[in-house]
């Protein structure tokens, strides 16, 4: 099969043959369909490259054969061509399972550049590593490249997104790698963990706050919101903030504009939102954690990163992208990887290789070195075990602690536990009590707030 064969499905023969006019000048080898069924039959004889399909057809119009199609051809592209340029239709093929679309009538130029770009994301699919619009989204998986083609997608538009996953799937990752290839790329990018600000200080973090406001507010303050504005604003943890506060922020989506806390007027701003929650939309909004009203405003596009105990065959692509090319590392090494469960997902294992990194030193990488490191959640949850480890885990606390300013609570969600795990084995591994004259502790000392 030629890697360039495209297949175009179309029953008005003006278009389509001027579809097939253009891309056959491209040096692209076109096949034709006049409806969903004959379409399918064709893609049985022999599987294009590319797929541009109408979505007004008699028969099996475009949608029903992007439903039958996505499931039974899950890495096929499939740009779809319409007449009208409709948020909701958008919505609507994207959800189907879309690569993309185009608004007819079709010229020259904008078709060129559609193709070109489904073919270097199909492409994309069949490697590993890095996709182009997707920075650090890394996997071959069916579920990356699902979320690889979702970023894209939102990439192209101003809707807000939903992500959801474990913790340490990246939905950071996520959130950076849409704002990356959006419009706003050159507007700040902002992330929020929700489950860090105080309950008392969630307008003054979020809207700002006027000199004299209320007790201690020396100065004016900018918050969150106004801080992006033209750029993209992430908000992690999104189950963390109350039903007030979430009707707080609603409002503040659906008006577009922000009033500080002592202020009497609102101030007009212009940023995308990116929301993210470990828990499953679905179960929160039946239990009451989420109000409807504000995940409708969110979910212009929802994203499910799958954990990586679902992907095993992306932990070798990842492993080589945080070791690096050059670094040599066993067959058994990657085998005994792929065997383990990854409760912490990609967080857990990027931590795991770098502490056998350490144990490695400039040799290669063998299955013992990932042995004796465990995974982050095992060696803090457990009992401490003596000497090499011990110290490693002790290591891994300080180091988080200094990264996040000795916040407990940031320290603790990039190492995978709660607070009060991690402040239990802070006091397993403090040492003797020292010297009156000595320094207090080893450890970074906290922020009060955390």
């Amino acid at each position: 099969m030629p890697p360039t064969s495209i297949l175009i499905i179309d029953d008005d023969p003006i278009a389509a043959e001027f579809a097939r006019l253009t891309l056959e000048t491209d040096g692209h080898e076109i096949r034709l369909a006049s409806d969903g069924r004959a379409a399918i039959l064709a893609i049985e004889d022999e599987m294009p490259a590319l797929v541009l399909c109408d979505v007004q057809m008699p028969g099996l119009n475009g949608i029903g054969f992007l439903c039958h199609a996505r499931p039974r051809w899950p890495k096929l592209p499939i740009v779809m061509l319409t007449v009208q340029d409709d948020v909701a239709d958008v919505v609507r093929f994207i959800r189907a399972g879309a690569s993309n679309y185009l608004v007819k009538p079709i010229h020259p130029e904008p078709l060129r550049a559609a193709v070109r770009q489904a073919l270097a994301e199909r492409s994309a699919c069949f490697e590993e590593g890095e996709h182009a619009n997707s920075p650090g989204i890394i996997g071959t998986s069916l579920g990356m490249i699902e979320a690889r083609r979702l970023i894209a997608l939102a990439a192209r538009t101003e809707l807000n997104v939903l992500v959801f996953g474990e913790t340490g799937t990246g939905k950071e990752l996520v959130a950076r790698a849409i704002h990356a290839s959006s419009s706003r790329r050159s507007g700040p990018f902002l992330p929020e963990n929700c489950s860090a600000v105080p309950t008392d200080l969630f307008e003054s973090e979020f809207f700002g706050h006027l000199r004299g406001a209320y007790t201690g507010a020396a100065g004016d303050h900018r918050g969150r919101i106004e801080a992006a504005n033209g750029g993209t604003l992430f908000l992690d943890e999104l189950e963390m903030l109350s039903l007030a506060h979430q009707a707080k922020l609603l409002r503040v989506i659906e008006d577009g504009e922000v009033r500080p806390v002592g202020a009497m007027a609102t101030r007009s701003v212009s940023v995308r939102y990116v929301a993210a929650t470990n828990r499953e939309p679905a179960g929160m909004l039946e239990r009451g954690e989420l109000r409807a009203d504000l995940y409708y405003r969110l979910r212009g596009f929802e994203l499910r990163l799958p954990p990586l105990r679902e992907r095993p065959e992306d932990i070798a692509p990842l492993v080589r992208h945080f070791v690096g090319q050059e670094r040599s590392i066993a067959a058994s090494a990657i085998e005994y990887l792929m065997a383990r469960p990854w409760p912490g997902n990609v967080r857990e294992l990027q931590n795991v290789i770098r502490w056998a990194l350490s144990l490695a030193g400039g040799g290669p990488l063998r299955a013992d070195h990932f042995a004796a490191a465990g995974p982050v959640t095992a060696a803090i949850r457990s009992a401490p075990p003596e000497g090499t480890i011990r110290m490693l885990t002790v290591d891994a606390i300080r180091e988080a602690l200094r990264r996040h300013g000795g916040n407990r609570t940031r320290a603790a969600h990039e190492l995978g536990i709660d607070r009060s795990t991690l402040r239990r084995r802070m006091t397993e591994a403090a040492p003797a009590p020292a010297p009156a004259n000595a320094a207090s502790s080893s450890f970074i000392r906290p922020n009060r707030r955390s």
